[in-house]
């Protein structure tokens, strides 16, 4: 009895462990697909913000030609 009482308590644990593990992964590969979207974001922000930037230095040197 005690036998049978351990080996379901093994596999329940076995049960929870295993969904568990993959809640952690599905939330962890929700987060990596966040993070990439906002590098992706900030790549183009940076972008613009370097052709701003160079169009503000070219536009700076024009008066002086």
């Amino acid at each position: 009895m005690a036998q049978d009482f351990e080996q379901l308590w093994k596999d329940q644990l076995g049960k929870v462990t295993t969904r568990l593990q993959d809640i952690a992964r599905e939330a962890v590969k929700d987060d990596i697909a966040r993070l990439q979207q906002e590098i992706n974001e900030l790549r183009a922000h940076l972008g613009r913000l370097e052709q701003e930037r160079a169009q503000a230095a070219a536009d700076s040197l024009e008066p002086s030609f």
